[in-house]
């Protein structure tokens, strides 16, 4: 007799889903504070002194960050968005409202998610373009109006002269079809942000139409797009750990809610306090924490079916599946997700978070570090123990936070594959409310974006290989003693 199949899963009669959806607590502006954003200046009366102003944007898949950076004062502000405290009050989540023709952060009829995914997957498509300008144009409005506002005061006799400088993953920031329409769009944002209505799509799409141009105006902004692992990695090459005579090459990954950014990379001091970035590989993955809940979504849905469980249970779980944005954090593990639910184990079956996890180190250590030995970029002695730096929102899971002992770890035949874990460090100059040290590299981008002169971006090319001509005979290389 065949014995039956065990299935995935034994369901008790009391099993319940536990997600929750998170609160939000999005700060709601005052419409005066809020029209405040459309201006540049706090000035009163005549100028007594120029600063330039540098806006630093993280727009991430889940949530924005904004660090404003002053370098006459020495200063960056990290912009509040929430009512939260510590790390949280500094994230916007990245969705868009819109009623009619006109877009907010705040409420609307209807409400984009995913704007990045789905920019990044469809650059041309002019839905996603007003999107993204909408998005930028009222993220950099509120960020304006928090610094005119909050600190009138100390710039009430400064003309401001400001810089947008907004981060795209490296190999996007390589990657022309993108490159160019994401920095058009960010400057048809700056310009939306001053207009003096509301932002809304026909305004949008007439400028995206006939790009705005530099009038010499205060309004103006220098417009830079900037790779964000270079900017991520600033506040540690301007501190006392950085050392200028070493060989200063580092390998880093950003856990987003959406993908997981990989860089092996190189940085110069170069002249004039700027810095130059050599990157020998760049490689981005859809392993963000967004898509290991879908991974594991999918997973419970076909073994809830394959287990005959009670339908419910998995129309609720698939009512949490898509949001990018949302405000609060997954279950630790896949087992986690029901409470009256035990995972069964059985002979071929699948355990997911092992097998995403599998593919995200292999993403890490093999496409991003192995990958510059095989392709000629680097020798073994330059990889061994390259200093790794982890960052991100998904950091914070144990299931990535275990990424740092893995990367640790030498492979059997590669004793000199592996990296030494480093943290970022919180800088002195960046203001901001208490959050825990650890969670400043969910701001290190921003911050470094609203600090960083950029240098040269070069990508490395494969070391030259020594090559000996062809030898007939080995009595080639002899000397007889007729020819002495």
């Amino acid at each position: 007799m065949i014995p039956a199949a065990v299935k995935p899963l034994t369901v008790s009669p009391s099993a319940r889903l536990l997600l929750t959806a998170g609160e939000d607590k999005t700060i709601a502006v005052a419409p005066q504070i809020e029209r405040a954003g459309r201006r540049t200046q706090a000035l009163v009366g005549e100028a007594q002194a120029q600063h330039e102003i540098a806006l630093g944007l993280d727009f991430g898949t889940s949530s924005v960050k904004v660090v404003i950076g002053d370098s006459a004062l020495g200063k960056s502000f990290a912009v509040p968005f929430a009512k939260h405290e510590g790390i949280d009050k500094y994230l916007l989540p990245s969705r868009l409202f819109q009623t009619g023709s006109q877009f907010s952060l705040a409420e609307g009829a209807q409400c984009h998610r995913d704007l990045k995914l789905s920019f990044l997957a469809a650059p041309q498509d002019q839905s996603n373009q007003v999107r993204i300008v909408a998005f930028l144009a009222l993220v950099i409005q509120r960020a304006r109006a928090w610094l005119l506002t909050r600190h009138a005061q100390t710039y009430r006799r400064t003309q401001l002269f400001w810089k947008l400088s907004i981060g795209l993953p490296a190999a996007h920031f390589q990657d022309s079809t993108l490159f160019s329409p994401f920095a058009q769009l960010c400057a048809v944002a700056w310009a939306v942000a001053g207009n003096t209505g509301p932002v809304d799509e026909s305004t949008i799409v007439a400028l995206l139409r006939q790009p705005p141009t530099a009038t010499g105006s205060d309004q103006d902004a220098v417009v830079t797009v900037v790779p964000e692992i270079a900017a991520q990695i600033y506040g540690f090459v301007v501190s006392t750990s950085f050392d200028r005579r070493a060989k200063n090459i580092y390998l880093m990954a950003d856990v987003g809610a959406g993908t997981v950014d990989a860089s092996l990379f190189r940085v110069f001091p170069a002249h004039g306090g700027k810095w130059d970035f050599e990157f020998f590989t760049s490689v981005v993955a859809p392993y963000g924490v967004s898509n290991l809940h879908r991974h594991r979504v999918d997973w419970w849905t076909e073994s809830l079916q394959e287990s005959s469980a009670p339908a419910e249970l998995a129309q609720q779980l698939l009512q949490f599946k898509f949001q990018t944005d949302q405000q609060r954090n997954i279950p630790a593990s896949f087992a986690n997700y029901f409470a009256g639910i035990k995972v069964n184990k059985r002979t071929g079956m699948s355990d997911p978070d092992r097998h995403f996890y599998e593919k995200t180190l292999a993403q890490i250590q093999g496409r991003a570090l192995l990958r510059t030995w095989k392709d000629n970029l680097l020798s073994q002695e330059a990889i061994a123990g390259v200093p790794f730096f982890l960052g991100g929102g998904g950091a914070r899971m144990t299931f990535y936070a275990n990424l740092t002992a893995s990367m640790n770890q030498r492979p059997t035949g590669y004793s000199w594959l592996y990296a030494t874990p480093r943290a970022l460090t919180l800088p002195d100059d960046l203001v901001l409310d208490d959050i825990a040290k650890a969670d400043y590299d969910r701001l290190s981008v921003a911050y470094g974006l609203s600090r960083l002169e950029l240098g040269r971006v070069l990508k490395a090319l494969p070391k030259p290989k020594l090559v000996f001509p062809d030898t007939a005979t080995w009595t080639d290389h002899y000397i007889s003693k007729d020819q002495c």
